[in-house]
């Protein structure tokens, strides 16, 4: 499959694939018990936040600098281009992987619903343990 991807598509996919890398890393450190990386990267998960909300926003760069607005910006990317370019930048990360198959990926989506994940439909083949006592 070969995708022409607008800048404005790779641009959001770019931007939401930064958020799942820095989740997954988030995800590590809780697992490690590394609460100082936890801290470490819940602000990079500010600033990937951040990056993806400046995509969407328009600066009215006449406003002063305390007061600039941000308007959304009309967005006019496909959708479906956008998941299949997310499904390759977050490859890498766990989080990404999960929510976010490849096509070639044996836990890919399969059907009429490009839009459908993994989390969709069953997945987990264990029940998470109770917190009740």
């Amino acid at each position: 499959m070969s995708l022409h991807p607008s800048s404005q598509e790779d641009q959001l996919a770019e931007d939401y694939a930064s958020l799942l890398g820095t989740v997954s890393r988030i995800d590590q450190a809780v697992r490690d018990g590394a609460w100082d990386g936890v801290r470490d990267e819940l602000d990079q998960l500010i600033s990937a936040a951040e990056d993806m909300w400046a995509t969407l926003s328009e600066t009215d760069d006449d406003a002063e600098d305390g007061d600039r607005y941000q308007a959304p910006v009309t967005i006019a990317a496909d959708p479906a281009t956008v998941r299949r370019l997310i499904a390759l930048y977050a490859e890498p990360h766990s989080v990404g992987r999960l929510l976010h198959p490849a096509p070639s990926d044996g836990r890919a989506p399969a059907g009429d619903d490009p839009g459908r994940t993994l989390l969709d439909g069953e997945f987990l083949d264990e029940e998470l343990p109770s917190t009740a006592s």
